[in-house]
């Protein structure tokens, strides 16, 4: 009977122990509420929330790819939030066909920035790619805002 009770206490010990890290832990959606907050001077139009996994030593950093339509004469602004529970800070790439017109990552010095304007020269489609430093695991979310017409 002494030791069921030491199983049971452990066990309940154990669940409150797990639901408190699972209360701490960042959410996709508590990412958004961040990075929305963020927006200030800007009209919020939408977010992109990507997770992705650690890349394999000698593999390319995994990559996700979002298209969107984006139009001639309007100023945008995108706001990447990265995720404190995961090793990868967010890096966006902007591109129109293959070229890149804008990213929040400058390879000469390694910064990251938060966020990154974008001042629409061409309505079509843009293909948004997000990838996370050094190929490690990560979860971000990318809010795309209206800043102003040109």
């Amino acid at each position: 009977m002494k030791r069921l009770t030491i199983i049971i206490f452990l066990g309940i010990f154990a669940w409150g122990f797990a639901n408190v890290q699972t209360a701490q832990a960042q959410t996709g959606e508590e990412l958004v509420n961040v990075c929305t907050k963020l927006v200030d001077d800007a009209t919020y139009l939408k977010d992109y929330t990507v997770k992705l996994g650690a890349a394999a030593p000698g593999e390319d950093p995994p990559s996700q790819k979002k298209s969107l339509m984006l139009r001639k004469g309007t100023h945008y602004r995108f706001i990447i939030c990265s995720s404190r529970d995961h090793p990868g800070r967010g890096i966006l790439k902007v591109y129109s066909s293959s070229k890149l017109l804008v990213s929040n990552y400058v390879p000469a010095t390694g910064k990251i920035f938060r966020s990154v304007d974008f001042k629409c020269q061409r309505t079509g489609p843009y293909h948004m790619w997000v990838e996370f430093e050094d190929g490690k695991e990560g979860l971000a979310v990318v809010i795309l805002s209206f800043v102003k017409k040109l």
